[in-house]
């Protein structure tokens, strides 16, 4: 069953062992105490986010993001990728209309492809982009004719949109809250910001696997954790539900297999989302594999949906002045 109800009551973290980070805070709920979790992540002893440690020294997060989405990023889409993203848009826009958002000015924070700007553009809506990649601003604006920003969303006018979407962006960045602030901020009163990150709840978080164990990856959310970032930021939360990707089990399992550990930099290619200068006789028969292990674990990822595990959350929520 979704999860309509939002909790916002901090999670309890059993102890298990301290960890020395004298001076380093929970860039949540800046406790400075942490509990080793798994893989080589911490989790907060007082609100329970999950971090890798390279978010307490300075600048990491922005250089592994420029490593991984620089000007080496490959905006090239295969069949299947462009394939794969429809999916996700109509997912993504599907969730908006459920929270009763059918148009107005919406701008995307972190525009990969541009794939999702394109698709809001044709259901009705009036777009913009916003990234800090001069690279991929320039090409998504030449591939869409749609306006990207290369700007941080700070210096964007305040109170200008209806819908401010971010999407697998939230996990990137130092400081979650000012961050989601900095969103409301652009928001008008009443306007929605539609967020998707990474679900560290799901179950395949529990496999060295997971596909999103990656070195740029420097927070790791669930429901509770996400839902009070949220409110932090002044926001109300309208709704925060799960949906496990039909290829979360085929991943784990491939990833395992070729033995990516998620310190390894072939991390970052591996998990970009297309394969990497592949032949189509190679690449077909991957995607077709990944296609037919999803179609046959679909009533197990149904399950993980309405459960909450999914290994994505997507959630609305409002500016409410």
């Amino acid at each position: 069953m979704e999860q309509e109800q939002v909790r916002t009551k901090q999670q309890k973290v059993p102890n298990t062992g301290a960890i020395d980070r004298a001076g380093s805070r929970c860039p949540l709920c800046a406790v400075e105490d942490f509990a080793p979790f798994r893989f080589g992540l911490l989790q907060c002893r007082g609100c329970g986010l999950v971090v890798d440690q390279a978010i307490f020294r300075a600048g990491a997060a922005e250089a592994l993001n420029e490593q991984a989405f620089g000007e080496a990023y490959d905006t090239g889409r295969s069949f299947w990728v462009r394939s794969f993203e429809a999916v996700k848009n109509r997912r993504y826009l599907a969730n908006l209309r459920r929270a009763g958002v059918t148009g107005g000015r919406l701008l995307e924070v972190g525009v990969g492809r541009g794939s999702f700007l394109a698709a809001a553009r044709e259901a009705g809506f009036e777009v913009e982009g916003c990234d800090l990649s001069a690279s991929l601003c320039r090409r998504v604006q030449q591939a869409t004719g749609i306006t990207v920003h290369n700007v941080p969303l700070e210096q964007l006018p305040q109170g200008a949109y209806d819908v401010v979407a971010m999407h697998h962006v939230l996990e990137h960045v130092a400081d979650p809250v000012g961050f989601l602030r900095a969103a409301r901020e652009r928001l008008k009163p009443g306007g929605v910001l539609h967020l998707a990150v990474p679900n560290v709840g799901c179950w395949e978080a529990r496999l060295r696997g997971w596909n999103s164990y990656v070195p740029y990856h420097v927070l790791y959310f669930d429901s509770t954790t996400l839902s009070h970032a949220l409110v932090r930021a002044d926001l109300t939360p309208l709704r925060v539900v799960t949906h496990d990707s039909f290829a979360a089990w085929f991943l784990v399992v491939a990833r395992l297999l070729l033995g990516i550990r998620p310190s390894q930099e072939q991390a970052i290619a591996a998990s970009i989302g297309h394969v990497p200068r592949w032949s189509a006789y190679v690449e077909h028969p991957y995607r077709l594999a990944m296609v037919t292990t999803g179609l046959l674990t679909w009533p197990l990822r149904r399950v993980q949906g309405w459960l909450g595990k999914g290994d994505e959350l997507m959630a609305v929520a409002r500016r409410e002045s």
